[in-house]
């Protein structure tokens, strides 16, 4: 039996475990990697639970983006068994109108023309702050999103509009946090990042650069240092 420690990656909106092979394999060298899956699930609260309830009494946690909204969920319901938080592309804030509105039309659009054909604009709209587009991450992209179903989406999309204001968590986590953006990331801003670290009582900020909101397919080495550094010094 795998006695070593226990990292869970949490995936993103229309993401599953593709999304991390880079770094699950560089992590897998020092501990047993989980990736749940989300599918199915509707809330910040329902997808903290699938971990909790399967997790060891201590875990280490990597969240990229709703996983890292997710990660926020799991430091403030049980900080205890929370080893090492690592968050990439994140936010904290509340949610106002403005997101509700255009998180709601990705839904419509996508049952509009069907999962397989949203695809494209999924991608697209994931990497539109790239100057030069990486092939190799459009089809990694459009692959994870043809995995998931339309009621998929819904239920992840209830998740994130039914969130609870996480900023009121911040100043009440006390263990270090690893904060990683991509310097092009239009959806979860430096500038927001930049927040966040502000008010963590201890984290350190890197900022990616030529990477947008998957900063971890655009430069998944250098992530993946940066997640492998962390762990063995924290």
């Amino acid at each position: 039996m795998d006695q070593r420690p226990i990292i869970y990656l949490l995936p993103g909106l229309l993401c599953d475990q593709d999304v991390w092979q880079h770094q699950s394999a560089a992590l897998s060298q020092h501990a047993e990697v989980r990736i749940p899956d989300f599918k199915g699930l509707d809330s910040l609260e329902k997808m903290a639970d699938l971990v909790l309830d399967e997790a060891p009494e201590q875990f280490s946690v990597i969240g990229h983006s709703m996983g890292g909204r997710v990660g926020f969920e799991l430091i403030n319901r049980a900080p205890e068994r929370i080893r090492h938080l690592m968050l990439l592309n994140v936010g904290a804030h509340p949610v106002n109108e403005e997101e509700s509105e255009q998180r709601l039309s990705l839904v419509d659009a996508a049952e509009s023309i069907g999962m397989d054909r949203y695809a494209k604009q999924w991608a697209s709209l994931l990497m539109k702050s790239r100057e030069h587009e990486n092939v190799d991450v459009r089809t990694r992209i459009e692959s994870m999103v043809r995995r998931q179903s339309i009621n998929d989406f819904r239920g992840h999309i209830k998740a994130g509009l039914g969130r609870k204001d996480q900023s009121t968590y911040l100043r009440q986590i006390k263990r270090p946090v690893l904060l990683i953006v991509g310097e092009l990331d239009t959806w979860s801003t430096v500038n927001q990042h930049v927040e966040i670290k502000q008010s963590l009582s201890s984290a350190k900020l890197e900022v990616i650069p030529e990477a947008g909101h998957m900063a971890l397919l655009d430069q998944p080495e250098l992530v993946s240092t940066l997640l492998v550094e962390w762990f063995l010094k924290h």
